[in-house]
């Protein structure tokens, strides 16, 4: 029997993988290691677990990195003036790496949606059913109005002229 070609039908999750196999508690101090944590755990929700690849999970882990370096750099050159220069360029390649990575997991992203699964909908179609919602809402504002009418047409207040001194009767004939 051949071994399985493709992903496993049950990958490791991520996080275990993150918190497991990578050793992000000794490349980062206490501090930035929850700051670390606290990223990947902000970046992992906006995406399905189950949908992510192993390239996925490295651009997030990059893009949560870079941010803590980011961090490093501004807090290194806060009291050190001859440094600022040397870090804001460390800076700026770091947040360049960053846009890019973000590019690529939004790139990965559209390629992952199915465009079958959108085709049938179109802007007719939106249409109608903008336009039977706004008619069932007419409607029922219009029985709403009919039952008022017919609540008023009991009601005492609802007789008309008929007993007024000056009214004439017209459809009775005269002989």
């Amino acid at each position: 029997m051949s071994k399985p070609v493709g992903r496993p039908k049950n990958p490791p999750k991520f996080k275990d993988v993150l918190y497991d196999i990578i050793p992000s508690a000794s490349l980062f101090s206490e501090e930035e290691l929850k700051m670390f944590n606290g990223l990947m755990e902000i970046y992992l929700k906006d995406f399905d677990e189950s949908q992510l690849s192993a390239n996925d999970l490295d651009d997030i882990m990059s893009i949560a990195t870079n941010r803590v370096l980011e961090v490093r750099l501004l807090q290194s050159m806060r009291n050190n003036t001859d440094m600022q220069i040397d870090a804001s360029a460390a800076i700026e390649r770091l947040r360049k790496q960053t846009d890019k990575l973000k590019e690529n997991l939004a790139t990965r992203r559209k390629d992952r949606v199915d465009p079958k699964k959108y085709s049938g909908i179109s802007i007719v179609d939106l249409a109608v059913a903008f336009d039977q919602n706004k008619k069932d809402h007419l409607l029922n504002k219009v029985a709403q109005f009919e039952i008022e009418d017919a609540e008023l047409k009991k009601s005492e207040f609802f007789i008309g002229n008929k007993n007024d001194q000056d009214a004439e009767v017209f459809d009775v004939e005269e002989d």
